[in-house]
This record gives structure tokens, sequence and C-alpha cells, in this order.
């Protein structure tokens, strides 16, 4: 006795495979584009940072692994970039004016790392090692992460989700 599979049952193994294969082929482009094999996992990884520069109106405070409030301040880091609003950096970037501003006016943190952050996205995210993120004046309020390699910010920003781990982290160090 011969028993036939349904017509729906025949095709189903071939669109399955088809499917498959694209998945397949789109999510290597994608990691081949990004130079990362994680891009789908989201977030960055971020090493712990060579110095912080936290700049008020123009006064500058450096930490380093061991001063007091460094330990917090990279955790409320690694918590607020743990989820971006935006899958490839945005269309802002810093330019020289508004450089200069954060010499003299508003709050801002720079990393700077020995290793790069990698951004978990499906971009290639130029293997940053400093990032710098507005947190009172021009840019702030908005999540903004600008991202910079060898002296030179890169065009673009990314947006954290959250960016309240980080603000504690500070309000707690002060």
């Amino acid at each position: 006795m011969r028993t036939h599979k349904p017509k729906h049952q025949k095709l189903l193994s071939p669109i399955l495979a088809i499917a498959g294969a694209i998945g397949f082929f789109v999510y290597g482009v994608i990691a081949m584009m990004s130079e990362d094999p994680l891009w789908f996992l989201g977030g960055a990884t971020v090493p712990d940072p060579e110095r912080i520069v936290i700049r008020v109106n123009g006064q500058e405070t450096l930490l380093t692994a061991g001063s007091p409030g460094y330990d917090l301040i990279i955790e409320g880091l690694k918590d607020a970039m743990s989820d971006f609003n935006n899958m490839a950096p945005r269309s802002a970037g810093l330019s020289e004016a508004t450089l200069e501003e954060y010499q003299h006016r508003g709050t801002i943190l720079e990393f700077y790392f020995n290793q790069p952050v990698d951004f978990h996205m499906p971009f290639n995210d130029l293997q940053p090692t400093a990032l710098l993120i507005p947190i009172k004046g021009h840019l702030s309020g908005r999540g903004y992460v600008f991202r910079g390699k060898n002296g030179i910010w890169l065009g673009g920003q990314m947006i954290m989700s959250d960016p309240q781990p980080l603000l504690d982290a500070l309000s707690t160090k002060d």
C-alpha cells in the first residue's frame, strides 16, 4: 500500500531550504560588512577605559582605574550601552564649533580605551577607541554617544535606549 503525501508537504521542504539559505546569506553578508559575527546581539561590548575625562564648564576631572567613582561610572556606562534606539549611526556629528563649546560650557564625558569598543550592530563600527557623551549643554538629553578613533571624532552618533544608569552613576559620584 502506498501513501501519498499531500502537495503542501512536498513543497514545504524546498521552501524551508530556500528560506534557510536566504537567511544564512543575509546573516553572512551583514557579518562580513560589519566585521562582527555577533552583530545580531545589539548593544556594545565596552572594555574598561584607560581614562575617563569629566568636563564641567571647562573644569576637567581625570579618572583612572582606582580613582573614586571610576568603577561606578564604568558600571553605569556598560548598563547604558547595553541597548540602542538605532541600528546604525545617525547623521549628527561633532563640529569644531561644538567641540570648542564643550571645552568651556556644558558637561561631557569622554572615555578613552586601549581596546576598541565593539558595537554589536549590522554596520562596521570602525573600532572606536574613544566615546564622547554630552550630559548637559549642546546635544545633551538625547542619549547620544559619539565614537572616536586616533584623535578624530567619527561622524554619526548612536543613541542609548536608556542613559539613566550612567546619569545615576554620575550623580552618585558627586
